[in-house]
C-alpha cells in the first residue's frame, strides 16, 4: 500500500480523541483509567488524550485517583477520568458527530 492510500485509510478511521470520547460517554460517571482504555480501544497514553480534550477543546474532565492491584500484589496508582459536567458531555457528543461527519465526507469522496 502506498502512502497516499495509507493516509486516506487513517483519516477514514475514528481518531483516538473520538474513541476516547465515545468510551467516556458510554461509561458515564464511572469513567475509565488507562488499563480500561487500553483494553477497550487500544489507547496507550490516555493522560495525553485527556489533556488534549481538556486543554485544546475545553472539556471539563473529572480526575480521581484509582488504585489497581498489580500482578505482584502491589498497588499501582492511576487516574480515573470521567465527563460529569453536562456542558462537557454535550460538547463531547457534538465533537463525536463532527469527527464522524468529516470521515463520512472523506469516504464518500473516495468512492
Amino acid at each position: 500500500m502506498d502512502n497516499k492510500h495509507s493516509n486516506q485509510n487513517k483519516r477514514t478511521q475514528p481518531t483516538k480523541q473520538e474513541l476516547c470520547l465515545r468510551e467516556l460517554i458510554s461509561r458515564g460517571k464511572r469513567g475509565m483509567f488507562q488499563l480500561e482504555a487500553l483494553s477497550s480501544y487500544g489507547e496507550t497514553c490516555l493522560n495525553s488524550t485527556i489533556s488534549t480534550l481538556a486543554n485544546e477543546h475545553g472539556l471539563i474532565v473529572r480526575r480521581v485517583p484509582h488504585y489497581h492491584k498489580n500482578q505482584h500484589g502491589g498497588k499501582t496508582r492511576f487516574t480515573r477520568y470521567s465527563l460529569v459536567h453536562p456542558a462537557s458531555i454535550v460538547k463531547a457528543q457534538s465533537m463525536i458527530e463532527h469527527y464522524k461527519a468529516e470521515r463520512l465526507k472523506l469516504i464518500d469522496g473516495l468512492r
